[in-house]
């Protein structure tokens, strides 16, 4: 049977970068303490709607499939043979208990869409809806046999969740096959769900974390619009109101950190926003999106670092917890 949220996984986030600013995140392919983003200077909005809104594509209740085991394998539908377009189907790789932490991808064989164009896969993708920003966790193309991948379960989820995208119009392409591993450690530091936690300085001890209850609201950086502290990190964990809520909207109201430093790898946030095992957010941009819960998740974890440089003046975020994503 399709699960609650299979039948809608092709809601598509926008980011919008600020006039001479870079949109930067990190593809989770690289290595977490690398930091390293992947980025790109275009404006996204109505111009680009037709590779967002896939009203052709079917979301049928026979393209689901629910993993179990320790290991195992991911295949597109019809593998090896031409997967037919059109189409979404959800994999749910089953978490066997609490004390698996997440999901490491190998990829055996891709031969999905035509790669990435303008930084991002826009034909044909596989995706983790969990993660935010989105694009930055695109898998496509033809050229990343080998490459692994790890994710993290969220607190209390019960699977993690993949979305195959097939676009309208046919590729020729054959698809893909991945090995599945659930994991017993997720080594850190921002490969986990143990998030560090700072003291705010200015306060007597008060810890940098915010349990996030209600179903709308604002979240922001310390002081802000005053610049934010140095050497710090926060978390901003919002509770899932009930099994209905299939996500948090967020979108800025200000976003400011400093900027990605440019590197031999491409661009690397010092200070970032992120969702641990996904993508990381820094510079001056103006973003809307979902952040889904995955499936069973009773939360889930934003993670704020800032490195020793000062002056900038964070983030207030606006977010509402939606039942439809």
């Amino acid at each position: 049977m399709l699960r609650e949220g299979c039948h809608d996984v092709s809601t598509e986030p926008t980011l919008l970068p600020l006039d001479g600013e870079l949109l930067r995140y990190r593809t989770a392919n690289t290595a977490p303490e690398a930091r390293v983003d992947i980025w790109g200077s275009g404006i996204l909005d109505q111009r680009a709607a037709d590779l967002f809104g896939h009203p052709d594509v079917i979301r049928e209740a026979g393209c689901y499939y629910s993993l179990e085991g320790e290991s195992g394998y991911l295949e597109s539908p019809n593998y090896p043979k031409e997967y037919a377009p059109g189409r979404d189907c959800c994999y749910d790789i089953n978490r066997p208990s609490h004390n698996y932490c997440g999901v490491k991808l190998t990829v055996e064989s891709l031969d999905v869409g035509r790669g990435e164009e303008e930084g991002f896969c826009r034909r044909d993708w596989l995706t983790l809806p969990s993660c935010v920003p989105e694009r930055g966790a695109r898998i496509c193309g033809d050229n990343a046999t080998g490459r692994v991948y790890e994710y993290l379960f969220q607190p209390g989820s019960s699977a993690l969740r993949l979305v195959f995208h097939a676009g309208e119009q046919s590729e020729g392409r054959l698809g893909f096959r991945l090995r599945y591993d659930v994991l017993t450690t997720c080594p850190g530091p921002y490969q986990t769900q143990n998030l560090p936690i700072s003291l705010i300085p200015g306060t007597t001890g008060a810890p940098c974390y915010t349990r996030i209850v209600e179903s709308r609201g604002t979240i922001n950086t310390p002081y802000h619009p005053k610049p934010y502290p140095e050497n710090l990190d926060c978390v901003y964990e919002f509770m899932r109101a009930s099994q209905a809520v299939c996500g948090v909207r967020m979108q800025s109201v200000t976003f400011e950190m400093e900027p990605p430093l440019l590197t031999l790898f491409g661009g690397a946030c010092t200070d970032f926003l992120h969702l641990p095992s996904c993508g990381f957010l820094c510079g001056k941009v103006n973003f809307t999106w979902v952040a889904e819960f995955q499936p069973s998740a009773k939360s889930l974890k934003f993670h704020f670092h800032s490195d020793e440089a000062t002056g900038h003046s964070g983030f207030l975020v606006a977010f509402e917890q939606v039942t439809q994503c």
